[in-house]
């Protein structure tokens, strides 16, 4: 963590006009730029001590000998948590997000595509979603379906509509109905639990309930195989966004890139272990621990369907971007994926 006391007034301030003017150019920032743009009351040469100083903390760095100055990740990780003023998405994008989900299709996947799709269109990087999922597998329902007299088809049900089916036999004959009531006693007493809950619900049974003992342990084995299977899937829309940017004119540095968003499975591993301790975490550049994400930053939050199951939604684009408005309108998103999912929950 940066300390916000590094830096005084003035070099803050010229570190935010570094990180805006070469935001908005992609050209490195020179002191004569800034002192006609920025501070018409400081000297060049004053400008020029300043950003030597930045320079040699870390928060700026010159490509060249002769060139101007371009932010480091360790200069926008400053100007992210210090020096970025809040934004609000503008009228015109709320409009246009508003519309775009009003056509969504009445279903998980339609609105996740069309997140995907709307995030890529209003940001202009490559935009990222994952399904919801609850960080362990939990039960909604059991049904327990009679067929044969000893042989009983157990339907489980966990949250986010998975639905599991397994046959388990049992000691001794047992009817629909009496199936029925042992289906309803189990509900109401494991409905929510995991797999954590549910081994400690067992180990409590007595010799008397070795058909509840039996089911359960079906449903337990069902919730680890489907926990160990899981893979998160996650959408990406606006790929040809990261041919407009120059950092992607090296083609082997947007190889990478793609293959690693295309690929999906070890993407899908960097989303799952950002701890979202903020609202909104942004990770730039060599914070990412894949090599081709170092010149990339991410920027992530997630959305809710119920009351546990939580994605991601986010974008992937150059360490040079407009963080504050790319901070504003994946929370838009995110809200108005919520506000979509509210109805498909149940």
């Amino acid at each position: 963590m940066i300390e916000s006391t590094n830096l005084d007034g003035r070099k803050q301030q010229i570190l935010k006009a570094v990180v805006s003017d070469y935001t908005a150019t992609g050209i490195p920032v020179g002191s004569q730029v800034l002192a006609a743009k920025y501070f018409i009351a400081l000297s060049s040469a004053t400008i020029r001590n300043e950003l030597a100083d930045l320079v040699g903390t870390g928060y700026l760095a010159q490509p060249h000998t002769s060139a101007g100055r371009i932010p480091t990740d360790r200069g926008y990780r400053y100007f992210v948590d210090f020096l970025m003023a809040p934004e609000a998405a503008p009228p015109g994008i709320r409009r246009t997000v508003r519309q775009e989900f009003e056509h969504a299709p009445n279903s998980l996947e339609g609105v996740l595509e069309k997140a995907a799709m709307v995030l890529a269109q209003i940001t202009g990087n490559v935009s990222l979603v994952t399904a919801p999922e609850t960080s362990e597998a939990r039960i909604k329902h059991i049904d327990l379906v009679s067929l044969e007299p000893t042989s009983t088809l157990v339907i489980l049900v966990l949250e986010g509509n998975v639905i599991k089916q397994q046959i388990v036999n049992l000691e001794r004959a047992t009817s629909q109905e009496d199936l029925s009531r042992m289906a309803a006693m189990l509900n109401h007493k494991v409905r929510g639990h995991g797999g954590a809950d549910l081994t400690t619900r067992i180990s409590q049974l007595g010799p008397d309930r070795s058909e509840q003992r039996r089911i359960l342990e079906k449903v337990l084995e069902s919730i680890k195989a489907y926990q160990s299977q899981r893979q998160t899937v996650v959408l990406h829309d606006g790929v040809r966004n990261l041919l407009r940017q120059p950092e992607f004119v090296e083609v082997s540095r947007l190889e990478e890139l793609l293959e690693l968003i295309e690929q999906g499975a070890q993407l899908a591993g960097i989303l799952q272990q950002v701890a979202f301790d903020k609202d909104v975490e942004i990770i730039i550049g060599r914070e990412n621990t894949s090599s081709g994400l170092r010149e990339c930053s991410l920027v992530l939050t997630t959305y809710r369907m119920a009351e546990r199951l939580r994605g991601t939604i986010g974008i992937v684009g150059p360490t040079r971007m407009l963080y504050g408005q790319v901070v504003a309108r994946v929370r838009l998103v995110s809200q108005t994926i919520s506000e979509a999912l509210a109805g498909l929950a149940h």
